[in-house]
């Protein structure tokens, strides 16, 4: 935390036979030195994920939807560019992220009124990435799918083929909770999940947020050329249409009473809060990723971790940065929580859980592939490759080596070496550790795409590039 500038962290980690323990280290404000404890409200950003999963697998316990309906089934105003594509986009394919739904720049759009006062990115880095600054907010479920609708975009394949994280697709799963229940999604959950799960500071609701006793305060980075520091931000991310996606708010009291669900199939205190069945559908490896790493709903799996399954999930937006992770079968499970974004978090919780394993604290969830002879001429591997979200990646060659620069809005890095590791795979170091790239090929076995982050970045023309300085990309 010293190294990388954290202000505070709140670590749980539970045990079976064991009470729950808590680790808190730092400030949840730095400038009062108020420190952390386990009521400190945090953002949970994309942990939100697996309680929206849980949340539609609920719904299937009671008969009230199933998982393989097609999303137009309960959202007719739902489209794409592709109409035949659109009609056969299930709920699963929003769970597992194969819609086909590439990265758009919508999470922007959606929170624009949230951070007006504080933008968290600079318009004019913005225009250059192709995300509009002053693009109409979008506040509304239907006004979403109006955009995904009628927005310039490709799909990147057939529903089903390709794995590339949509936040656009989760935030509709709260969209599809609310068609199938007549009541706002926030509300269905809080009934079906939180409050059987007594879960009483977890909330979407940042105006109920501030009347919590403990609420960290958020620290985003203000960068200075090449250098940046943490400084306070009073804005929560605040996007109704995609809060599905990653808008709850909780602290690690409460997280620990949700981790129950996953080391007790489904029950919290013994009391049953959804089926082990759906524990184990939702926890199942339905679609491969990458290190050894598949997507289940809303939650990844890695099937075995060194002799175990261990599912697990991250978060990351302005100020907050998170993971849980659970190895059921050890009965092992905890969650980290900070108030920075950018924070390698699951160094925190990792080095805690893997003790508890018997494992080395610095083991990986991810499994580091072993390196290989380059087997392509990297010159093959050249180019930019962007995204909606405003994540940019310009691969070049120097000194014999493959090279990475990310030059979008949120992550500025710079010349990361890439080491081959088979096939169109890499693997380049950062922040201590190994990150995995895969180059994917057209039908014309020319590279044509870049998976990194968890998203299918796109390879661009030199007139694309053009326009996308301009907002005219067509992602």
């Amino acid at each position: 935390m010293r190294q990388t500038h954290v202000p505070g962290a709140a670590v749980a980690v539970l045990e079976q036979s064991r009470p729950t323990s808590f680790h808190c280290y730092g400030y949840r404000n730095r400038e009062q030195r108020l420190p952390v404890s386990p009521q400190t409200v945090f953002g949970l950003a994309s942990v939100t994920k697996s309680f929206t999963a849980l949340a539609i697998l609920r719904l299937e316990e009671d008969g009230l939807l199933s998982v393989h309906d097609p999303v137009v089934r309960h959202l007719p105003e739902f489209g794409t560019p592709d109409g035949r594509a659109t009609r056969r986009i299930t709920i699963h394919h929003f769970l597992t992220h194969t819609s086909g739904l590439p990265p758009l720049p919508s999470i922007f759009y959606t929170t624009v009124r949230a951070t007006h006062d504080d933008p968290p990115y600079d318009p004019k880095v913005a225009r250059r990435v192709g995300i509009d600054p002053d693009h109409t907010p979008i506040d509304t479920y239907p006004q979403l799918m109006e955009f995904l609708r009628t927005a310039r975009y490709r799909l990147l394949g057939p529903p089903g083929r390709v794995f590339s994280y949509s936040n656009e697709g989760f935030g509709l799963l709260g969209a599809v909770i609310e068609s199938v229940t007549g009541r706002p999604h926030e509300a269905y959950l809080d009934d079906a999940i939180l409050r059987p799960a007594g879960m009483r500071s977890t909330t979407y609701d940042p105006g109920v947020l501030f009347r919590y006793p403990e609420v960290t305060t958020l620290y985003s980075p203000k960068r200075t050329g090449r250098h940046h520091g943490l400084v306070p931000s009073e804005t929560w991310w605040n996007d109704a249409c995609l809060r599905a996606a990653g808008g709850l708010r909780s602290n690690a009291a409460d997280l620990a009473r949700y981790l129950q669900i996953y080391l007790f199939d489904g029950r919290v205190d013994g009391e049953r809060v959804v089926r082990a069945s759906s524990v184990r559908k939702m926890t199942r490896p339905h679609v491969p990723v990458v290190g050894g790493v598949a997507y289940g709903y809303g939650i990844e799996v890695r099937p075995d971790y060194h002799g175990t399954p261990l599912v697990f999930h991250d978060g990351g937006l302005p100020g907050v940065s998170s993971q849980f992770v659970a190895a059921p079968r050890r009965g092992v499970a905890g969650v980290v929580l900070t108030n920075a974004e950018g924070v390698m978090a699951s160094r925190l919780l990792m080095a805690e859980v893997n003790a508890r394993l018997g494992l080395s604290r610095s083991t990986s969830v991810f499994e580091e592939p072993p390196r290989r002879p380059v087997e392509h001429p990297l010159q093959e591997y050249v180019g930019w490759f962007c995204s909606g979200e405003g994540i940019w990646a310009r691969s070049t060659v120097a000194g014999g080596h493959l090279r990475l620069d990310f030059r979008g809005i949120e992550v500025i890095q710079e010349n990361l070496r890439c080491v081959p590791a088979g096939g169109d795979s890499f693997v380049f170091r950062v922040g201590g550790s190994f990150r995995q790239i895969v180059f994917g090929r057209g039908p014309n076995g020319r590279v044509a795409s870049l998976f990194v982050g968890h998203r299918v970045l796109r390879k661009r023309t030199p007139a694309e590039l053009r326009r996308a300085r301009t907002g005219g990309t067509v992602w």
